[in-house]
């Protein structure tokens, strides 16, 4: 790769289960145990493969997302490439200043002030003294922190912990910038500002390394990505399709180990809940899908007895508090017919325009001649919803863009080409533009 300024080079990584020994007195003591006690049958230790031939290189000036389930190796990879853990085998480099946000606190001393915490940080990362007095004010500014300044960092939230150290990591100028999941306890407005300083630093030259679960973050900074799974890369390419690759492996997952927890419902009534499940035409059950997309929902539950007029309904929530789709058999107009024993329904969704997230769902079920509520389940039934990292409204919403050309001699050039008569636009001529 062309100036090429970090490489991962077939690295493997292992951990051994069980108690470990790091001081003198724990090794002599467990020494003894081994030599006077006999080996207890099938109580060896375990280990665990955090990485395995993992294999990747990043440019000057790229932006490379991680992506991957829990215990997939994704922090282990930034700890190898910050130095705080050896890998078993492989080769690991990293040319230039190097600043990484790993942990919340991380190279903080809790007795020392903020101000004190900056000096010492900056030193850890390579800045002389006078550098850090120089930036000290910008630091401050972007941690929003100058009244607690002098306070013992002790005494600071979690919260305030990740704005200074993010801070003081970005304002190093460092050739390569290590981010993991610790902006996630940051507010909003700190977390755009992040996104923002990120982009800045990209823009400037900075490679930057982020390892995230919020998708969405990830594809507003990175163009590529990698995924691991279980320790093992196992798709580098593009941001989106990386996305893509990451979700359709959760939603098998998922599915595979759903079971029973899918959504049985003890309701001491006449129906009972068996789950309700989304598909997109192109496997058994999905817990992703994209903005716009066509799929299905099925809710499969049994009756005790026949319901001549069935009222189904199904909701969309984001948070507690919001509704944000709710689509009801009667107000449509269908009365479902269901006798007694298990029961399936279908409902056919265009497309959800909503930009990407989390979502969940839930059943309710009415008997429609006697207004008997009988079924009313709890929002827990997913459906993750990309959005290929366009949107930043509530909405994500189909919509066409048009040039509108003029007649009159208007000389617009093209990127690196001068106005000449080659470039006019004339009014009236006009070209759609769809966008999806």
């Amino acid at each position: 790769m062309a100036d090429e300024i970090v490489r991962f080079n077939r690295v493997s990584k292992r951990f051994r289960l069980g108690a470990g020994h790091d001081s003198i007195r724990d090794l002599l003591a467990a020494g003894m145990r081994k030599l006077v006690s006999r080996p207890a049958n099938g109580r060896r230790k375990s280990v665990v493969r955090a990485l395995t031939d993992v294999d990747f290189s990043v440019a000057r000036g790229e932006a490379l997302g991680i992506i991957g389930p829990n215990g997939a190796g994704k922090s282990t990879a930034l700890k190898i490439l910050a130095g705080i853990v050896q890998p078993d085998s492989g080769e690991v480099i990293l040319r230039g200043r190097l600043a990484a946000l790993i942990e919340v606190g991380a190279g903080f001393h809790g007795d020392l002030t903020g101000r004190e915490n900056i000096y010492l940080n900056g030193a850890i990362l390579g800045m002389h003294r006078a550098e850090v007095s120089r930036k000290l004010d910008d630091i401050v500014a972007f941690a929003g922190l100058e009244r607690f300044l002098d306070t013992p960092v002790k005494r600071y939230s979690s919260g305030m912990y990740a704005r200074l150290g993010f801070s003081i990591a970005a304002h190093v100028d460092p050739d390569v910038l290590l981010v993991d999941e610790v902006l996630s306890v940051g507010d909003a407005v700190f977390r755009l500002r992040c996104m923002d300083r990120m982009n800045e630093l990209v823009c400037n030259g900075t490679t930057l390394i982020l390892v995230t679960h919020n998708l969405d973050q990830m594809q507003s900074v990175c163009r590529r990505a990698i995924v691991l799974d279980r320790g093992r890369k196992v798709f580098d390419g593009s941001s989106q399709d990386a996305v893509t690759q990451y979700m359709q492996a959760i939603s098998q997952t998922y599915m595979s180990h759903r079971g029973d927890l899918s959504g049985r419902e003890d309701v001491p009534r006449d129906v009972e809940l068996m789950g309700l499940t989304f598909h997109d035409g192109t496997s058994d059950g999905v817990v992703w899908t994209r903005s716009g997309k066509t799929i299905s929902a099925k809710v499969r539950f049994s009756l005790k007895r026949p319901v001549h007029k069935l009222v189904v309904e199904l909701n969309m929530r984001a948070t507690v508090s919001e509704n944000l789709v709710s689509i009801n058999s009667g107000r449509d107009g269908v009365m479902i017919h269901a006798g007694s024993g298990v029961q399936e329904v279908r409902l056919m969704i265009s497309g959800l325009p909503v930009r990407g997230g989390q979502y969940f769902w839930n059943v309710r079920m009415w008997d429609g001649d006697s207004g008997e509520m009988l079924c009313d389940s709890p929002f827990r039934y997913p459906l993750c919803i990309d959005d290929g990292g366009h949107a930043t409204g509530i909405l994500c919403i189909d919509h066409e863009w048009s040039i509108i050309r003029s007649k009159s001699t208007i000389s617009i050039p093209k990127p690196g080409v001068s106005c000449d008569g080659d470039s006019e636009i004339r009014k009236g001529e006009h070209e759609n533009l769809p966008v999806r």
